[in-house]
């Protein structure tokens, strides 16, 4: 496995330090399907990916706020 570096805002990444080992394992593992999928595809597919999955999480009641409680949670 190789590292490499995220720059990602302010509030995310103290979230990222205090967050349990446990916690940031999912996210790297999720972090990671997410990448392979938008270099396994081209550019204009992961962006439509991501419209896709936005819509499919709206449709099923996925709020913003829902979400930022979501990514907000130990």
């Amino acid at each position: 496995m190789d590292r490499i570096v995220l720059e990602v805002d302010d509030i995310s990444a103290k979230k990222w330090r205090y967050a349990s080992k446990e916690k940031r394992s999912q996210l790297n593992n999720a972090i990671g399907r997410i990448l392979k999928k938008a270099f396994d595809k081209n550019e204009d597919d992961f962006w439509q990916f991501l419209d896709k999955v936005g819509k499919k999480a709206a449709e099923n009641g996925l709020t913003e706020e829902q979400l930022n409680q979501l990514l907000s949670e130990d």
